[in-house]
Order: structure tokens, then sequence, then C-alpha cells
């Protein structure tokens, strides 16, 4: 093929180049445009607001270089920028190319040829070579598809690396839109999957190296947090417009992509800490998709053991192991959103069900009194008390307190007329024999009051034992992307004494009943006197639409006490099953298609418990009817399933020393792990930012 002459007629392909702040690489950008050996392209340089010497740069270049166009505008970002730039295009392919990145001097030619023979042909591109941020070869090469792309590889990492490497059809662009406005991260990812799902062309690949990637350690730290922030922003938009793909794939899609995310913190050399708890979640979200790739995982997770292991040994990082207080993160430059003038300080209301709790209640009272949030309502429900639990609470004198007696009607019961009592926009619970930390509602009212679209704010917990000592282990559920699945099969809320929400939330799904011989309004169901929490929270999921959302710090301490739990096996279950009921009358279709999987996972869990209580031959019992009702528990958590069988047998046949010591030891490497996550969530604002100010 004879290159066409530079300038003449209508261009063959327009490239398309988002600047902002790029001077130092603008011009070597520029430059690997112009010794292309495909001449007939044009060149639209969009300058997103930037405040360097790039503006002067592309004035001169359009000035020496009639192909060059410059657009200006305010900062908006790069996906504005991006659909500016194809709005001015008149050719019929586009390229894009970011301002630090690099071109084959081939690039075009071997573009356009291919989609003159290939019209069916939407989207190419090429192989990447990775460069060192001063521009020098590192002689790697991303990994390529060899097939054209479908829908769920675009669920996970970019294959395509970035959108430098691409070539497309303008028709494509017009007919599935442009790039999301306001993301910045996973956008190209997103419009791809746009492409793909859409059916009408291909995205294929072409078996050489024509694209060259500046790589960038700058502000690597706070951007994983962005980028993971803009790949959850990607699954919201693919469930409009591809929900069964979604729901298919995103397990997988959360693990490669978290693992992606690792693969990144490593090349930054920060605190390892964040690198692992991208590969723990990984390996929770799907650890047999992660598995079939051992060359790309077994790697990745020795690097970053690797490199905690180092550090631990520079003294960079506590050992795991030490007796140091759980990390609750006070980052010296984290904003305090109850502090800002702007905003309100809401009233808080406290509600504490009372019964017969006068061993741990006076330790539960003083935790809340001491909350570093003063505009604070306390309600203790004394649900008909028969010890000195509530002279011990009167004897405390402090305006915020008030103690409201009825009879007995269980935990959910003393909820319904706390929150009836109640005078707060948010209301929190806490149980009667746990504790919090100070800082539990300054970090939840912070929570809600700067991500308006959540309703419901819980915390990771750290349980003790009877005595109210830590016993070094803890709940560290999903903090985001909580569905009414992920509740009914998970209950990521853990327990009622973490959960701190809006009152509009419980606004939402009061219903009225004559239960007690007068109507009155409810919230939980007290019909239930187990499980009644999970109920609620499932409610809330199906029937309003406020998001739930964790904080990744420890802020609750949950008491854990033993004793009868073989003989309430049956009641536990049976109540759970109450909950299955309950939801199959007004979501029937939910039930049907989660409801075995759901059952499977429950008996998972009271299996554990059951070990734990030294009822190994009950949990044996338990695991197995657990794989028998959902057999896939094998496949989407083979370590947790296999883990409890070997529990359950080991308590069989190990002598109780024994099995006392394994014991320990096993709780000592789990809550060593689970300190090192909650370390590095802990050093995040709730809504994914940095806490150290990035």
């Amino acid at each position: 093929m004879t290159t066409s002459k530079q300038g003449t007629g209508c261009p063959d392909i327009s490239v398309v180049v988002p600047v902002f702040n790029a001077a130092c690489h603008l011009l070597a950008t520029l430059r690997t445009v112009q010794q292309q050996t495909f001449s007939n392209w044009e060149l639209i340089a969009v300058d997103d607001g930037s405040t360097d010497a790039s503006a002067d740069l592309l004035a001169e270049q359009a000035r020496s270089d009639s192909r060059i166009r410059v657009l200006r505008q305010s900062n908006a970002g790069v996906s504005i920028a991006r659909n500016r730039g194809v709005s001015a295009c008149r050719a019929p392919l586009i390229a894009f190319l970011d301002a630090d990145d690099l071109w084959h001097p081939d690039k075009l030619l071997a573009h356009v040829e291919r989609h003159r023979v290939d019209v069916g042909m939407g989207v190419s591109f090429a192989r990447v070579e990775f460069l060192t941020p001063a521009g020098r070869a590192t002689g790697l090469v991303a990994s390529h598809p060899k097939q054209p792309l479908r829908p769920a590889d675009l669920l996970c990492e970019n294959p395509t690396t970035t959108t430098s490497n691409w070539v497309l059809r303008r028709e494509v662009f017009e007919a599935v839109g442009g790039f999301v406005e306001g993301m910045s991260y996973s956008e190209d990812l997103e419009w791809l999957l746009r492409v793909a799902c859409d059916g009408r062309w291909r995205i294929e690949p072409i078996d050489r190296v024509l694209t060259y990637y500046r790589t960038s350690t700058g502000g690597l730290s706070s951007s994983l947090e962005k980028m993971e922030q803009g790949w959850l922003r990607l699954i919201g938009e693919a469930r409009r417009y591809a929900p069964e793909l979604v729901e298919a794939h995103f397990a997988a899609a959360q693990a490669v992509h978290l693992r992606y995310l690792t693969r990144r913190s490593l090349r930054l050399r920060g605190d390892p800490a964040q690198g692992v708890d991208f590969l723990v979640r990984a390996l929770r979200s799907d650890a047999p998709r992660l598995l079939r790739e051992p060359r790309r995982t077994a790697p990745t997770a020795l690097a970053v053991l690797g490199r905690l292991l180092v550090h631990r040994a520079r003294g960079l990082l506590p050992s795991p192991f030490s007796s140091a207080p759980l990390p609750h993160a006070e980052p010296p430059t984290r904003p305090s959103a109850v502090s800002r003038p702007d905003l309100p300080a809401p009233l808080v209301s406290v509600v504490m069900p009372l019964y017969n709790s006068a061993a741990t209640v006076r330790a539960s009272l003083e935790s809340v009194l001491a909350q570093t949030y003063p505009n604070l309502e306390i309600l203790v429900v004394d649900d008909g008390s028969t010890d000195d639990g509530p002279a011990l609470c009167r004897s405390y004198d402090d305006p915020r307190l008030r103690i409201v007696q009825q009879k007995n009607r269980g935990l959910a019961g003393a909820r319904n007329t706390g929150i009836r009592e109640c005078c707060g926009s948010i209301v929190a619970f806490l149980d009667s024999d746990d504790l919090w930390l100070p800082e539990k509602i300054e970090r939840h009212v912070e929570h809600l009051l700067t991500r308006p679209e959540v309703g419901v704010s819980y915390s990771c917990s750290a349980f003790i034992d009877a005595a109210g000592q830590p016993l070094g282990i803890f709940q560290t559920p999903a903090l985001h992307h909580i569905t009414p699945e992920l509740i009914l099969c998970r209950n990521p809320i853990s327990n009622g004494s973490c959960v701190v929400l809006r009152r509009e939330v419980l606004d939402g799904i009061r219903f009225e009943a004559n239960l007690y011989g007068t109507p009155e309004s409810y919230w939980f169901d007290d019909s239930f006197r187990q499980s009644e929490d999970i109920e609620c929270w499932i409610r809330i999921a199906l029937q309003t639409r406020w998001q739930i959302e964790g904080i990744g710090e420890a802020l609750t301490l949950y008491r854990v006490t033993s004793g009868g739990l073989s003989a309430n096996i049956e009641k536990q279950f049976a109540s759970w099953q109450r909950v299955l009921d309950k939801t199959a009358t007004y979501a029937p279709d939910f039930i049907a298609r989660h409801g075995r999987r759901a059952r499977g996972y429950q008996l998972r869990y009271l299996a554990r418990r059951a070990i734990q209580e030294r009822q190994p031959r009950v949990g044996v019992r338990l695991a197995h009817q657990a794989i028998a009702t959902y057999p896939r528990l094998l496949l989407e958590e083979p370590f947790r399933t296999l883990i409890t069988l070997a529990a359950g047998y080991l308590g069989l046949l190990l002598p109780a020393f024994l099995y006392s010591l394994l014991e320990r030891f096993m709780m000592r490497v789990t809550g060593a792990m689970q300190r090192l996550r909650i370390g590095a969530r802990a050093r995040r604002l709730p809504d994914g930012r940095s806490g150290n100010g990035a």
C-alpha cells in the first residue's frame, strides 16, 4: 500500500489526544504521530485546562503542521476531552493517543490496512510494550488475547491495556455513544464492553507491538483506590444494559481485577499491606478462578507476600503476631466531616436493648458515653429485666440517657420500642453485651454525610470473650457492592451492634401490625426471636433504593459467649428458614434463585459454630449437609469449606489438648491476616479514597 500525501483531501484517520499538564512528554508523543509511515491523518489535541506549558507547545505544533488542530476547554476529565475530540473528527477511522504514550512508525498503516480489508471489525488493537517513566524500553510486553474479545473478557482487566492502542470506526462510536462523563478510571473498559454487548462489530487483535505505554509511579498509591472505585462504576453501568452478564461473571471479574491491583501495588513499592489486602480480597471473591491461572496468580502472591516479609524484617511494619492493639486508623490529615462548619451535626439516637445483662451493660453503656461524637441521645430499652441491669443504668447522671421499660418482647421488640421513642435522624443499635470504640459514631456520621446515597453504614468487628478480653480475630466482611443475595447468603453486616443507619431507611420498611392488642408501627419483625436482623436487612435491600456500605475499621467489639449451641442448632436453622419463608411472600423469584445457595452457606456457618463450641460431630454432620444442599460450595469457596470439614474431623480424631494447640495456632494466623487487612482498609475513607490526604 502506498501512503497518502500529507494534507491532501479528507483524512483517512483522526487521532484524538487529550492533554492535561503533559508538557514534559507532549513533544515526543506528537513526534511519534508525525513520523508515521501513513501520513494522511489529522490530529485533534484537546487541551483539558492545562496550567503548564502544554497549551503553548500545542499552539506551536499546530502552526508548523496543518494536520494538527487544538481545542481548549476548562478541566473536565479525560472522558469529556475524548468525546469532544471525536466530535471534531472528519475521518471514518479514529485513534486515541494519551499525551505521554508513543507509537511504532507503522502503527496507523497496520490498523488502516486491517480495517480496509475487514469491514466487520469495529475496533482493532495491537500488542503493547511498557516503557519506563523516562521513556526507555523495558522489553516487557503485555499479555495479548489471540481471539476477538467477548463481553466477559471486558469485566476484569483491560485486554487492550490502553486507549492509545485502539483504532475504531467512527460509526461504532456514534452508535454506542461516547465515554461516560465523570469516569476517569475503567472508562475505556466500559466503552469496549458496550461495543461487545452491542454485537454488531468485532473487537480484534493485531499480533504485533505497535504501542508503547509509559508507566508512572507518581500518585499510584491514591489512584489504586480510585481505580477500584472506577471498576465498581463500570459494573454499575454494565448492570443497566447487561445484568445477566454481570450476575454470571461478577465474582470472577472482581477476583481478576483485584489481582491486577495487587500487581500495580507492587510497582509502587509502598505499603505492602495494601497489596496483601487486594490479594486476600481477590482470593475471597473467586479463588478457583485465580488458581486456574497459576502462572499469573502464584508470582503475584509470592511477590506481595515477599515484600511484606522484607518490610517486617526491616521493622517498617509491626509483626502480625504482636499484641499491639488493633489499628483503627487516625491519619492526621483525614478530613472530619462532622467538624466541618458547612455540614450539620445530626442527632444520633443510640438504641440499647437490655435484658438481664447486669454483668455487661455497664461497660456497654460507658462505651457509648465515651463517644467522640457528642450529639447523642441514648435509649436503654429495659425488656422486662429481672436483674440489676436497669438500676445500674439509672445510676448514670447524663441528660442524654433515657430508660424505657416494657414487658419482655425480645430483641426485635426492644429495638422497635427504641425506634418509636427516638428523635434522631440517624439511628444506631448496640446490644447490651457488646462495646464500641470511642470514634465509632463519628466515623459513621462522617460516612453518611459524605455518601448521601448510602443509607446503612456498618463496620468490621473484633471478637472479645465473655470477660471482655480480645480473642485476636475479627469479622472482615465485604464492604461494597452489597446485594440482597450477598446479605441472604453471607450477611456482611454480621451483627446488629455494628449498624448505623438513616431514620429515612427505617421509614421505608415500616409496617403496621396488631401483635399486642393495639396497632403499632414495626421495623424489625417482633415475631422473630432469632435472625430478626438479617430479615430486616434483606427487606431494606429489596424494598428500598438505599445503598448498604461498610467501613473498613473494626469499630465494634462483639462478645462471643458459649454454651447451649448444640441444643439450639435446630432452633437457629428453623428461625433462619423463617427468613426465607417470609421473604418468599414478597420476593418469590429472589428466593427461587438464591434460596438453595443460601441454605448451603447457612449450614456451613452453623457447622463452624458447632465446631467452635467443641461439638465436632454436629459440625461434621452440618458441613456434609451444607455440601449436599449446595455442592458448588466446593467451587465457590473451597478453602473455607474444606477447612470447616478438616476442623470437624480433626476435632473428632485428635486428643483435646492437641486440638486446642492447633486451634490456637490457626486463630493466631487468621487474626494476623485479618489485622493486616483491617490495617490496609483503615487507611481509606468510607468512599474508597485514601486516608492519607491523597
